[in-house]
């Protein structure tokens, strides 16, 4: 069965840009402007000057998912307001916002909006252009599902609510197991649950086979040997190190499982286990991704819309590999 997901938005930025620009004068906004030089090498996608206080837009066509990425746009934004604060808009009150056609995690724009970034996301888009009377051309940028009311799964409680450590160590991996199928399968098959090899060592919490035919997991399979998604739970009270990186390489094999595996756990690898994570590429081929819960919550929250959760792991790779 092929995946009904697709990682590349069905429009140029251009194009989301250029439906801003009707949606917000459609909207009453007091001047629009496109491609504002702010200072040299410092060109904003989008400016309303309202009078008293202008808002300083940049939009992305894919929106960033991963802390680098958000971290990324973050301080784009900054250096947009500190280039118009000492330049065209001297003394202006202003407002530095990202526009994104899919929807962030609340812990996403929480993060953004403590540093005073506003954010309009699917869900931000579709309101607005609702009042607009924008619906109809609106969707073929952030889709037709951020009309509707939709909740955050029950997973994303689940997860934020359980407890960390050994005494909740058999519930997270049945929850991380129960996530990864509700959010990959398909395309990817049901999970086998606590697999070992022949010799009874090398024990998997569990592995999601993978025949995908098309899109994103099939072309991990192609250039990642990722017959066998590998899925290590780990309900740490902090990120992973070298000790269960090297646990889980072991499990892979070019002529076993595969050479790609997923961490689940609560936050991001120490120090050594991000240094073993790049050795085992580097050294053996092996691709292994972690995913805290906040990126767990992530893809959550893009399976509730509709949108590709494995979007998050294609950036999560990308980072990396241009990283090294």
């Amino acid at each position: 069965m092929t995946s009904t997901y697709s990682n590349t938005p069905p429009f140029r930025e251009v194009e989301f840009i250029d439906f801003l620009v009707k949606l917000l004068r459609k909207a009453g906004a007091h001047s629009v402007l496109c491609e504002v030089s702010l200072a040299p090498g410092k060109v904003v996608d989008l400016v309303i000057d309202s009078g008293r206080q202008v808002s300083i837009i940049e939009t992305k066509r894919s929106s960033p998912q991963t802390r680098l990425r958000i971290d990324d746009a973050l301080s784009q934004l900054k250096g947009y307001e500190k280039a118009a604060a000492n330049g065209p808009f001297a003394g202006r009150e202003l407002q530095p916002i990202l526009a994104i056609p899919n929807s962030l995690s609340a812990e996403k724009v929480s993060s953004l909006q403590r540093e005073g970034v506003e954010v309009w996301d699917g869900s931000r888009i579709a309101q607005m252009a609702l009042h607009a009377d924008m619906r109809e051309e609106a969707s073929r940028f952030i889709g037709e599902q951020h009309f509707e009311i939709t909740s955050s799964p029950a997973f994303v409680e689940k997860l934020l609510q359980l407890p960390r450590g050994k005494g909740s160590w058999s519930p997270y991996q049945k929850l991380c197991r129960d996530i990864a199928e509700f959010l990959f399968c398909p395309p990817l098959r049901s999970p086998i649950w606590e697999s070992s090899n022949a010799a009874e060592v090398n024990k998997r919490d569990f592995i999601l086979p993978n025949y995908a035919t098309g899109g994103f997991w099939k072309f991990l399979r192609e250039k990642y040997h990722a017959d066998y998604v590998v899925v290590d739970a780990k309900n740490y009270q902090e990120g992973v190190e070298k000790k269960e990186v090297l646990q889980i390489a072991n499990y892979l094999s070019l002529h076993g499982t595969g050479l790609f595996a997923l961490i689940m756990t609560r936050e991001d690898p120490r120090e050594s286990g991000s240094y073993t994570i790049r050795d085992q590429w580097i050294q053996h081929g092996k691709l292994i991704v972690t995913l805290n819960d906040r990126e767990v919550e992530q893809m959550l929250v893009d399976k509730s819309f509709g949108n590709d959760p494995s979007e998050l792991i294609r950036q999560k790779i990308e980072d990396f590999r241009l990283g090294i």
